[in-house]
């Protein structure tokens, strides 16, 4: 198990020294919320630190999620085009998601990420809220057994959701197998906007840890931590 630097020295503090690879990482928040920027984030910092990185994006095409990364200042183009990192857009015609679409999907994500792992360390499913329309529990659970697995292998796992997709019970049900499980919300400080990180479970790490952090997006500095008094959920 090694610690992975998130490359942001306030937030390496805040969360005990960073990010532990292998694990299982969980990051649950509403729309706006900054989920995609976080796991961004980890992607920049595993591509800095040399790893291989596979996204699997629901929201974006390559040329958007690229852009995104960009626009906060964690552009990796370069990686892009060497390989280290890979992006794969799931693209249903017309946007028409049905039920047995998601299944489908969901099903097919796994085996792929299953057949990739050989060639790449960190994983990135973001979002996993479109592949989970009123998927039935069962599925959902060997979904994450398999998740489960590739971390068993030596691999690091990073899912992004909103929570209206998923039951309670099976949000119970990742918390419980995730190796970290994180929560952003969209707050307010002074009138500005941002984004409040609550820390529900992190496992590794050394010294100490805050159960909340407050981050800012900001075009010039991508993310920054803010001090935590004052925030408004």
């Amino acid at each position: 198990m090694v610690l992975l630097s998130l490359g942001i020295q306030e937030l390496d503090r805040d969360l005990g020294g960073g990010i532990s690879i292998p694990s299982l990482i969980a990051i649950e928040g509403e729309y706006g919320s900054g989920k995609t920027i976080f796991a961004q984030q980890i992607v920049h910092a595993a591509i800095s630190a040399g790893l291989r990185v596979l996204i699997v994006s629901s929201e974006s095409m390559v040329k958007e999620y690229l852009s995104k990364m960009e626009s906060v200042r964690l552009g990796d183009y370069e990686a892009y085009l060497s390989g280290q990192l890979n992006i794969y857009p799931l693209h249903v015609e017309g946007g028409r998601w049905s039920k047995y679409l998601s299944s489908l999907f969901l099903k097919v994500t796994s085996t792929f990420l299953e057949k990739k792992k050989e060639h790449y360390d960190l994983f990135v499913i973001d979002s996993l809220s479109a592949l989970t329309v009123k998927t039935p529990p069962h599925e959902f659970l060997t979904f994450i057994t398999r998740m489960k697995n590739l971390v068993s292998d030596g691999k690091a796992v990073v899912i992004t959701f909103h929570p209206e997709f998923l039951s309670e019970e099976t949000i119970m049900k990742l918390r419980a197998t995730s190796d970290a499980y994180l929560i952003l919300k969209n707050a307010s400080v002074a009138g500005m906007d941002v984004k409040v990180l609550k820390v529900v479970k992190l496992w590794g790490g050394h010294g100490d840890r805050k159960s909340a952090v407050t981050l800012e997006v900001n075009p010039e500095m991508g993310l920054r931590v803010m001090p935590l008094g004052g925030v408004k959920v």
